[in-house]
Formats: C-alpha cells, structure tokens, sequence
C-alpha cells in the first residue's frame, strides 16, 4: 500500500513540476523580469519539488516491508514524511515569494525532514546489511 502511494505521489509531483515550469514561464515570464529575491525561491521551490517527487518515485519502486518492528515504523515516519513533503513544498512555491524576507517557513521544515528521513533510511539499510 505504501508503495502504491509513493508511486501515485511522485507521479502527480513530476505532472506538477512540469505545470509549474509551464507557471513561470506564462504567468511570470520566465522570472525573466522578476528581482533576484522572489526569482531565487521560485527557482529553488521548483526544483525542490522534482527532489521530492523522485523521492516518493525511488520509494514506491523499492520500498519493500521489512518483518523488523522497529524498521516497519521508522518506514512508516518516513512514507508519512515524504509523501507529505510535496504539500509543504507546493504552499512554498506559491506563499514564500510573496513575503517581504527571504525566509522559509514552509520549505525548511519540509527539508529537514526530507533530510532526517534520508539518514534514516540509511540506518535501516545498514541494520539491514550487518543481518545479512
């Protein structure tokens, strides 16, 4: 079930990554005209977006259930984590440009937890290896 839902998650974000190229190109002409400020966050937004959406991609093709308790649950943080980052990342696209400082209330939480989820991730992997 994870899986499937890692899958249909990263799917829709890279349908939307593509959209929101298509966004600044129509509606913000390309950033072209657009201060270096609001121009950074939309730029890094989008391809924050693309990180997250190959990561729900990765995970929805080799997630696979580990019989371990404490594995099953750190994977289940981490499926509720990522398969949430896209959310966070989208409000960031669309609310963080628009603030009078450059600052990240919606997109840095989201990647620390990207990040955090990652390491463990690793961790698992690695308990995995030493049993082998």
């Amino acid at each position: 079930m994870l899986r499937k839902a890692h899958l249909l998650t990263g799917v829709a974000g890279l349908i939307i990554f593509v959209l929101q190229g298509q966004y600044m190109d129509l509606v913000h002409e390309h950033l072209a005209t657009m201060p270096d400020g609001p121009r950074m966050l939309y730029r890094s937004s989008h391809i924050y977006l693309l990180l997250a959406s190959v990561l729900n991609v990765v995970l929805g093709v080799y997630l696979r259930d580990d019989s371990s308790l404490i594995h099953r649950w750190i994977q289940i943080v981490v499926s509720t984590v990522v398969l949430l980052s896209p959310v966070g990342l989208l409000a960031g696209f669309f609310l963080e440009p628009g603030m009078d400082q450059l600052i990240r209330p919606y997109t840095r939480p989201v990647l620390y937890g990207l990040f955090g989820s990652g390491v463990l991730l690793s961790a698992v992997a690695i308990a995995g290896w030493r049993r082998l």
